[in-house]
């Protein structure tokens, strides 16, 4: 006997397909609007999270803006304060003085002259007629060359393994091209005037004694980049060790060498 396989069995229960009745929604009580509802385009509903920027009147939260923005009159009150003034030129740091090679002799009526920056870092200065020759460098390092041979204190050699200032065929010499590592020379007057010259060709004398008897000294300091000359004179029979101290140059103990190439 052939199954009708298209028709429905209503003969056997659990086959047949039951349908779950749909949940209805509760009623909802009506919302009371007369009272609580806001007119329209009257009023704007106050946030109650985060405002970032906004009034502190229509924020309830927490707002970042904490500093109330400055009123147009506020604005026109803050004006700036004077800002720095211009930074003066090299030049205007320095009193008037003659310029190396335009004075001839320095001596008391002229007692001070200035090399320029070509001067002050090209070649050597060389001084004749020294008897001794005294240096301190920018790490206050000091030292000192005697005509004899003597030596004091500590030499200051350059990076080039040169000698910074000292003796030289019987002259005074300073080697220019590390003028920055210098603080001051004293060149001390032998028994013949001392001539000061650079590259260049300028050059200038002092006497070996003025019209009091006095012995000359040449005091070369370094201000910024340039080298300043001034003659300074004291007592004929003064020591070097003396002309030194009244200076301030206080000779600084050398180090032995062996202790520094273990």
């Amino acid at each position: 006997m052939a199954l009708d396989r298209t028709s429905l069995r209503t003969d056997i229960g659990y086959l047949s397909r039951r349908r779950k009745a749909a949940a209805q929604p509760e009623p909802r009580p009506a919302a009371q609007t007369t009272a609580t509802s806001p007119e329209l385009g009257t009023s704007r509903p106050s946030p109650s999270g985060l405002t970032l920027g906004a009034n502190r009147a229509r924020s309830g939260g927490l707002t970042l803006d904490g500093r109330p923005a400055p009123t147009p009159s506020a604005k026109a009150s803050v004006t700036p304060g004077p800002g720095p003034g211009p930074v003066p030129s090299p030049s205007e740091r320095f009193f008037p003085a003659p310029d190396f090679g335009s004075v001839r002799e320095l001596g008391e009526a002229n007692p001070v002259v200035r090399l320029n920056a070509r001067q002050s870092a090209i070649g050597s200065l060389l001084v004749t007629g020294v008897r001794s020759v005294a240096w301190e460098d920018q790490q206050l390092t000091a030292g000192a060359h005697h005509v004899d041979g003597h030596k004091a204190g500590t030499a200051v050699v350059t990076p080039g393994n040169r000698p910074l200032a000292g003796v030289q065929d019987a002259a005074g010499i300073v080697s220019l091209r590390h003028v920055r590592l210098l603080r001051r020379v004293l060149f001390v007057a032998g028994e013949t005037p001392l001539t000061v010259g650079v590259f260049d060709g300028a050059a200038a004398a002092v006497a070996a004694r003025n019209d009091a008897g006095l012995r000359s000294v040449l005091y070369v300091a370094r201000v910024g980049a340039l080298l300043e000359l001034r003659a300074e004179f004291v007592a004929a029979d003064a020591s070097d060790a003396a002309i030194w101290a009244i200076f301030g140059f206080n000779m600084t103990i050398p180090l032995d060498q062996r202790v520094l190439r273990r």
